[in-house]
């Protein structure tokens, strides 16, 4: 993951969103690890993901696609765990996510989207 979220935060940094691009470059990590840990279970190692970040003075939205139908849900992120964050971090960084089934109906895309990300302060 760490290659995806380096290139992120450069693309993120050089269009002048340096002081969203570590929690955006963090969120779409936790939602890459979810989709390679959950949407692509049991499935060949050439399973192709796709990451879309997009962005406006009005809104930052990143989307994650995965092979997946099933729905992601937060788990219990007691003390003791060591895993089962991923969601409660996406939702405390983000103004917003959720989940769609892409219109060609093959597998699912988590999205988020954080408002205004150019006088966004960190």
């Amino acid at each position: 993951m760490s290659p995806v979220r380096r290139r992120l935060r450069m693309l993120l940094r050089e269009n002048g969103l340096e002081h969203v691009a570590d929690d955006v470059a963090l969120i779409c990590q936790e939602l890459m690890s979810n989709a390679v840990q959950h949407g692509c279970l049991g499935l060949p190692a050439s399973t192709t993901l796709k990451i879309i970040v997009v962005w406006s003075d009005a809104r930052l939205r990143a989307v994650v696609h995965d092979p997946s139908e099933e729905k992601p849900t937060e788990q219990d992120s007691s003390c003791s765990r060591t895993s089962g964050r991923g969601l409660r971090l996406v939702d405390e960084l983000s103004d917003r996510w959720g989940v769609e089934t892409p219109p060609d109906g093959s597998g699912k895309a988590v999205w988020t989207e954080l408002d205004s990300p150019k006088r966004r302060a960190s």
